[in-house]
C-alpha cells in the first residue's frame, strides 16, 4: 500500500463529495475536516462496535486509466463503507475508550448513497444484534 510512489498515487485518485459527484482532493480534504472524520452513523452493541462513514474515495475503482487516474467505469462510486470492529477485552478496565477498539473489521460493505449506508448500517446493526443472540457465523 505505500511505497515511493504513495503519494503520487494518492493525488491522482478520484475524489467525491457527498452526493457522489467528482471533486479535487483540495475540495475532499475541507469537507472531511467539515464531516467530523465523516461518520454517519455509530452504534456499540455488545462489544461490537458497528461504524458508517462516508469516505468520498471509491475504494473498489482499482483500475487505473492511461494517465494511472482511478475511475469507477461508468458506474456510481461507492464512497461510503460499514463496518463492524472489536472492542478488546479490558478486565483491568486499564484501556481508554480509544484503545479498546481493535481496529481489525469483522465485517465491512460498501455503498454508494448516504441512503444505502444508512440503511447499510441498519441491517448491519440487525446483524450484530443476531451475533450477540445466536454466535458469529464464519463470514
Amino acid at each position: 500500500m505505500f511505497g515511493p510512489d504513495f503519494f503520487e498515487r494518492l493525488s491522482q485518485r478520484t475524489y467525491y463529495d457527498l452526493d457522489g459527484n467528482p471533486i479535487t482532493q483540495d475540495q475532499w480534504s475541507v469537507l472531511r475536516r467539515g464531516a467530523g472524520s465523516g461518520h454517519v452513523a455509530r452504534d456499540h452493541i455488545g462489544f461490537y462496535h458497528v461504524s458508517t462513514v462516508w469516505t468520498g474515495i471509491d475504494s473498489t475503482a482499482s483500475a487505473d486509466d492511461d494517465n494511472g487516474h482511478s475511475h469507477a467505469h461508468g458506474r456510481t462510486p461507492l464512497i461510503y463503507e460499514t463496518m463492524v470492529f472489536v472492542e478488546r477485552l479490558d478486565p483491568d478496565g486499564i484501556l481508554s475508550e480509544d484503545d479498546k477498539l481493535d481496529c481489525t473489521e469483522e465485517y465491512a460493505e460498501l455503498h454508494a448513497t448516504r441512503d444505502d449506508a444508512l440503511a447499510g448500517h441498519h441491517r448491519t446493526t440487525a446483524m450484530v444484534r443476531d451475533w450477540i443472540v445466536n454466535g458469529r457465523p464464519e463470514l
